[in-house]
């Protein structure tokens, strides 16, 4: 016997490519408009993105081999950017580690590196109204593993613009406050110079803090999508996920993550950039016995395959790869890998001679290893894709800079 029609699921109806050619165009000329996310390094910005930063409304993975000395410094310098360059806009940092941890030290360097190069003094930068007013439109989220995460999200897709959870409430400030009271001694009554570093020495006298927003700004600072989402420490979701699951059903938890990530990404309205902070892992050394070699999205520009009857690569030359692979990969609209390689010939031949004199310099290079959506130039046809492009970058004063300083307008020197 049938099935009454209105106790039936019917699938969508198909609808035209031309239609949702027309609909992909709109939403990308709206989150063009908008501008990019610039990370303020001139080389990733322009040379490696080519649209002068990343672009909105598109889930960008990570992968660095130092994951907290370059990783989350780029990923916050490019977050910090988007608050500085934008009043109304807030941000979401989710991490499984405390707020008041690495992440929310790093936030806070972040900050004052940030307006420093803007041109404001660092006595301004720390602790000052203008890095306050970014730290209390950042939301703290403390997760434990992939089921929080998921939690966490949902909330921003919520009907109605609800409130966010408890877990999300505390914005950074007052993450940062709270730290702040957890560290300082009870029974000194010597004031001390905390992380934010306000005081000027441990003699001056403690400064008043500063007012707390009215309650009305900060519920709708509350309720306004975010600009960037930032999950740090990513890998470690994953570590925890393929550790409590069987391994076809965190497949699947993994899939329907992604496909959550990218609805965020592209009907959220403030059309926010998801960025996914990933680890590497070192590829097996010249003894260890062979494995399929990598895909072409997940291996490096400077790690070729080896051609037959040459030796392998030294060691100074072995790239990383990112950890969890494609696994990782299939979340992403477009992946950067951040590795470290030798600055230069001198420094490559003493990575090989233990015995060298002088220790051998290094400069990270972030290149693209994938690149699915291309860059959106404002009309349909051929996209400029920007896989294997790259740029050797540092991190000088907190900030991710040019690694090689030279003449404006001049061409990079560098060759593989």
């Amino acid at each position: 016997m049938d099935t009454p029609a209105s106790s039936q699921h019917f699938p969508p109806e198909p609808l035209p490519a031309a239609r949702l050619a027309a609909r992909e165009a709109a939403r990308r000329n709206e989150a063009r408009a908008r501008g990019p996310c610039r990370s303020g390094c001139a080389q990733l910005d322009d040379y490696v993105l080519l649209g002068g930063g990343l672009e909105r409304g598109c889930v960008v993975g990570v992968s660095a081999e130092e994951e907290d000395a370059f990783g989350l410094v780029l990923g916050l310098q490019v977050l910090v950017g988007a608050l500085l360059d934008d009043a109304a806009a807030t941000a979401l940092v989710v991490t499984p580690r405390p707020a008041a941890g690495v992440l929310l030290r790093a936030l806070r360097e972040g900050i004052a590196a940030e307006m420093g190069a803007r041109g404001v003094d660092a006595a301004q930068a720390r602790g000052r109204p203008a890095a306050r007013a970014c730290l209390e439109r950042v939301r703290l989220s403390c997760v434990f593993d992939l089921d929080g995460l998921w939690e966490v999200l949902a909330d921003l897709d919520a009907p109605g613009g609800s409130p966010p959870p408890a877990s999300i409430r505390a914005s950074a400030a007052e993450a940062s406050a709270a730290a702040a009271a957890d560290r300082r001694p009870a029974r000194s009554p010597v004031s001390e110079i905390q992380d934010s570093q306000d005081e000027a020495s441990a003699s001056s006298p403690p400064s008043p803090p500063p007012p707390s927003p009215p309650p009305r700004r900060r519920e709708a600072d509350a309720r306004r999508p975010p600009s960037v989402v930032l999950v740090a420490r990513f890998s470690a979701l994953l570590t925890s996920l393929f550790t409590q699951r069987e391994k076809s059903a965190a497949h699947t938890a993994l899939q329907l993550l992604g496909a959550h990530l990218r609805h965020l990404s592209r009907s959220l309205p403030s059309h926010p950039l998801v960025l996914l902070l990933n680890s590497t892992t070192a590829t097996p050394s010249a003894g260890a016995p062979p494995r399929p070699p990598l895909e072409p999205t997940l291996r490096s520009v400077f790690h070729p395959p080896p051609l037959p009857g040459c030796a392998a690569p030294a060691p100074a030359l072995r790239g990383d790869k990112p950890s969890f692979g494609l696994v990782f990969a299939q979340l992403l609209d477009l992946h950067l890998l951040c590795a470290r390689v030798p600055r230069a010939k001198d420094d490559a031949a003493a990575v090989t001679r233990p015995a060298a004199a002088a220790a051998p310099r290094y400069v990270t290079v972030v290149e693209v290893l994938l690149d699915d959506m291309g860059l959106w130039q404002g009309g349909t046809g051929h996209w400029l894709r920007r896989e294997q492009r790259w740029a050797a970058v540092d991190v000088v004063g907190g900030r991710v800079v040019d690694g090689f300083a030279r003449p404006q307008g001049a061409s990079p020197e560098l060759r593989l």
